[in-house]
């Protein structure tokens, strides 16, 4: 069955959502010769919520067919993505093959010292690694507190076509690369008034509660924002590679539109992304969901969402003269961008004399129209670092509000 021409991997035989199980892409070569038991079952056995429909029987797929490679501008098709009203049960598959992508990708800018080996992937690892771009480094804050330091990666275009036949896709005949730039700032644990820094607390407010809400109050660029869907994934729980656990879940696609520019000359930008969050639970915790010292913010590229309903937006100026237009889209182009977020609370030692708080984002970002990509690649560096000027000095302004979104 198909949705708009794309491979529809989530329906077999009717319109029920069915169990999967994910499989690494090598194990499906003798799909027909095994049983769907003897492959590892990806569904947490801590999560009791939902069952297999009457007379179904658990779908075996890969993460490319759950839409796979994850970490790329092209983004996703709707067609990828859970159907609306999808149980709790039936998220996990497509939820654990994020992960799998999502956490060693952002781990390899700043491996956290662990007994485990690092998680990998099925879909493949490029050769290219992380460089300082040491001209850019150490960005200071207006307070002299917060260094920034900044990285950028390529993948050129021979990686990722490696990588789109590792996941069993038809690879792309461009010859462009991505660059991904990535920025890592520490920040004191501390709430305290003008110190030009941010408490744990605010980090997981405004990044993982109230993200779009908050990205919309501290970025002068973004005139509005929507939620086109929401799920429900509260009390979700989904396991990594080597037995981490993740849970306090939210997922949803937003869009965002951007003023990137002196009207008429640069049109804005509407970015429309798939956005999970969630906490990686500490292992006393048993399985509870609470939250733990450790939060990942992933966004994906959705590339077609003409026909995704809006369920709450923030107002945009300015109507459109045409009903059938989106006021939302209208006069603005549609780009693109992927990023990955890392958030955690340091573990501390006898001579520290204060908690500290790691912040890592990578991205990639497109904005297509009449930017060249050279003039994009240089910029993106000193844009991402600026943003943790942003966000400090707006919560500074929050503390002082009884109604703030950090109060």
């Amino acid at each position: 069955m198909s949705i708009a021409g794309m491979p529809y991997p989530f329906f077999t035989g009717g319109p029920a959502y069915r169990s999967k199980v994910l499989v690494p892409s090598e194990e499906m070569d003798a799909r027909n010769s095994r049983e769907p038991d003897s492959h590892t079952n990806l569904i947490s056995s801590s999560f009791d919520g939902g069952s297999t429909l009457p007379g179904s029987e658990p779908v075996m797929v890969t993460a490319a067919e759950l839409g796979a490679p994850f970490l790329r501008l092209r983004g996703i098709r709707t067609g990828h993505l859970p159907p609306p009203g999808t149980s709790q049960h039936e998220l996990i598959p497509f939820l654990t093959a994020l992960l799998w992508e999502s956490v060693p990708f952002i781990d390899s800018v700043a491996p956290k010292p662990c007994n485990r080996p690092q998680p990998t992937t099925d879909l493949g690892t490029a050769r290219s690694e992380w460089r300082p771009l040491k001209t850019k480094s150490s960005k200071v804050d207006d307070n002299g507190n917060t260094v920034v330091s900044l990285y950028e990666r390529t993948l050129s275009a021979p990686e990722l076509r490696a990588i789109e036949r590792s996941a069993g896709l038809t690879t792309s005949n461009t010859d462009d690369s991505e660059t991904w730039a990535c920025r890592r700032s520490m920040h004191r644990d501390s709430n305290v008034p003008g110190d030009g820094s941010a408490s744990w607390g605010e980090f997981v407010t405004c990044f993982k509660d109230k993200h779009v809400e908050c990205e919309e109050a501290f970025t002068p660029s973004i005139v509005g924002t929507r939620v086109l869907q929401d799920y429900d994934v509260a009390g979700l729980l989904v396991d990594d590679e080597h037995g981490g656990k993740y849970g306090s879940f939210t997922m949803r696609v937003v869009e965002a539109r951007h003023k990137i520019g002196i009207k008429p000359l640069l049109k804005d930008r509407v970015f429309t992304v798939l956005q999970v969050t969630c906490s990686l639970l500490p292992q006393k915790a048993g399985g509870t969901a609470v939250d733990g010292d450790e939060f990942l913010v992933i966004n994906i590229p959705v590339s077609d969402v003409e026909n995704l309903t809006s369920t709450s937006a923030s107002p945009i100026k300015g109507k459109s003269s045409n009903k059938e237009e989106d006021p939302f889209r209208k006069d603005a182009i549609k780009g693109s961008y992927v990023s990955v977020e890392r958030i955690r609370k340091l573990p501390t030692t006898e001579d520290d004399s204060q908690a500290q708080i790691e912040w890592l984002m990578a991205t990639a970002s497109d904005a297509r129209g009449s930017l060249p990509g050279w003039v994009q690649t240089m910029a993106v560096p000193g844009q991402i670092a600026k943003d943790v000027t942003l966000f400090l000095g707006w919560v500074a302004k929050e503390r002082e509000k009884k109604d703030g979104l950090v109060a």
